[in-house]
């Protein structure tokens, strides 16, 4: 399993539409790989789609284990040092621990799905799949954060301190936009219980449960979505 790379700045950037182009850049840069291994696994002999199936859950659920508890120490260790800087500080690094937390999750539900879909005969390269995707974890709307990015960049004067506040508060608008969509992306109930794994001694083992059930969900979603479509390739 390939580790993220997608940088967390730019869906910051995205705010609500963080969702749409992190699978849409998980779609287009890993979906080739997924769909060459897969294919390679469904032409050996002997390949059952069900018991396949079970073991990527598996596999990808002691992943999300594993970042799950990753996640609740990088929450932790980003709000020690903010303590110097105040509430605010601590407020700006424990949200993008928590986004960098969400899209770790996300990026490994995702690709749960993408091999599921490929496993049941899915063409991982129709356009279709990105769509379709984000509503089996939950995200229906499509949104355009783009008008908000182009005001606040209007607003913010270079040199100015009026400039240097609406950029900040820009910046601080797009984060939590992102938050609350990388929310939607990876479940409802991480989604309700986010604000806990911020919380000091409870993070790591609440992150490790949150992260496991809400994998494992989503892969029982997709394997029944997939199972009774046709195959496309």
């Amino acid at each position: 399993m390939n580790k993220p790379k997608f940088p967390v700045k730019e869906l910051i950037k995205a705010g609500p539409a963080a969702p749409q182009v992190l699978v849409g850049h998980l779609v287009a840069t890993q979906g080739p790989e997924i769909a060459r291994k897969v294919a390679a696994d469904r032409n050996k002999p002997g390949f059952e789609a069900e018991a396949y199936v079970d073991d990527l859950i598996k596999s990808h659920r002691r992943l999300a284990r594993l970042q799950g508890a990753g996640g609740g120490a990088m929450i932790a260790a980003a709000e020690v040092p903010a303590v110097i800087g105040g509430p605010a500080a601590v407020a700006a690094a424990a949200a993008t621990a928590i986004l960098g937390d969400l899209v770790a999750l996300a990026w490994i539900e995702q690709r749960l799905v993408m091999h599921i879909a490929a496993a049941y005969g899915q063409d991982l390269e129709d356009p279709a799949r990105v769509e379709e995707f984000l509503s089996l974890a939950g995200v229906e709307m499509l949104f355009d954060g783009g008008a908000t990015a182009t005001g606040a960049a209007a607003t913010s004067k270079k040199g100015s301190r009026f400039g240097v506040r609406a950029a900040s508060r820009w910046a601080a608008s797009k984060t939590f936009g992102a938050i609350k969509s990388m929310m939607q992306l990876v479940g409802a109930r991480v989604a309700r219980r986010v604000g806990l794994r911020a919380v000091p001694v409870l993070n790591i083992p609440l992150g490790v449960v949150l992260s496991d059930r809400a994998t494992n969900r989503l892969g029982k979603r997709a394997r029944e979505f997939y199972r009774t479509r046709p195959a496309s390739v």
